[in-house]
């Protein structure tokens, strides 16, 4: 198998994997700008050198993406230009950059071009993954106001729609670059009388029922943009309780998240037959670590996943240990956004 034969290996098995199908070749565009000029615009390398060792040409791409996904974003442009690809092979083994590979072109002209195209392993793309950061409270003291309206960046609120003082929802109006989240109570283990006051979704309730107090909730909270779980470990895992929940949710073109941490949760896939926008997330838990080793893996699992998702109970203490997260995501490419922004860019 010839050089030019591998490389069309290469791209059936990128279309296989990703089903994206490799374009028709278009007529050679007639211009001024150099083809290799055009392909490193389109690419938007970082910096371009010559390997006298390898003697290729070494193009760095910001991280943020695959090397797989960059190559066919290179293939489908090549294709449109008039260019031919005669080699595409992934290396595997390159110490100075996070994935690489080799590239032989063709250009509408009939030069070669040889070369490498390596992915940066610290220089990140601009919002090349999103992370939302969300706080769980049943008080707001003027201190924490004044805490929040410092944050430069937006964020959630989960606020019970029952059972708090009527000062902590006018108080809301007082908080900038927020967006509200119904954290409401569901079945559990953990509920007793105590928690009536709380209006939690019941096994035995009817659907009526339910929608009756999802209702209620959005009187108290009416610009409410989701529905999060509080306790709920029991009803994730029933499913008739779930579509009784998720039916209304929809129906109020609100999304749902599942804050449970139960393994055997039924979310996704009653959300799935149900085609309603819903997330798992894991809150901070003292007994699984510390606020900083927690703020710190949800920083890294941005640029691995794409997107990440922290919930903090809201205190001065959890505020001052993300006071400069803003910095610190965008140094690694990573865009703070509202929950509704990340649940709705997949």
């Amino acid at each position: 198998m010839n050089n030019q034969d591998k490389a069309q290996h290469v791209l059936e098995k990128l279309e296989e994997t990703t089903g994206i199908r490799e374009p028709e070749a278009a007529p050679t565009e007639q211009d001024t700008i150099p083809f290799s000029q055009k392909l490193q615009d389109e690419m938007k390398i970082i910096s371009s050198s010559y390997s006298k060792r390898s003697k290729r040409t070494i193009w760095t791409l910001a991280r943020g993406k695959t090397i797989v996904v960059y190559l066919l974003q290179a293939q489908k442009f090549i294709q449109k230009h008039g260019g031919k690809i005669l080699l595409m092979e992934e290396i595997n083994e390159n110490p100075n950059a996070y994935q690489s590979a080799k590239v032989d072109i063709l250009t509408p002209k009939g030069d070669s071009l040889n070369l490498i195209f390596q992915v940066s392993d610290n220089i990140f793309m601009k919002n090349a993954s999103l992370m939302s950061i969300a706080f769980q409270t049943t008080n707001l003291t003027p201190e924490i106001i004044e805490e929040l309206n410092k944050l430069d960046f937006p964020f959630d609120l989960l606020i019970p729609p029952f059972g708090l003082n009527d000062e902590v929802y006018k108080s809301l109006d007082k908080i900038k670059n927020k967006e509200i989240v119904l954290w409401l109570t569901m079945e559990s283990t953990k509920l007793n009388k105590v928690h009536n006051k709380l209006r939690p979704l019941r096994i035995h309730h009817t659907a009526e029922q339910i929608e009756e107090t999802i209702d209620a909730a959005k009187q108290v909270l009416p610009n409410a943009a989701g529905i999060a779980t509080r306790y709920g470990e029991q009803a994730v895992k029933h499913k008739q309780l779930l579509q009784a929940i998720l039916k209304p949710t929809e129906k109020r073109n609100m999304w749902f998240m599942d804050l449970s941490m139960e393994e055997r949760t039924v979310v996704p896939q009653t959300c799935k037959d149900l085609d309603i926008t819903c997330k798992i997330a894991f809150p901070y838990n003292p007994d699984n670590s510390s606020i900083e080793d927690y703020v710190h893996q949800k920083l890294r699992e941005a640029p691995k996943s794409g997107t990440s998702i922290m919930i903090l109970p809201l205190t001065e203490k959890n505020l001052s240990k993300i006071e400069d997260i803003a910095k610190k995501a965008a140094k690694q490419g990573t865009t703070l956004v509202e929950l509704s922004t990340l649940l709705n860019s997949k």
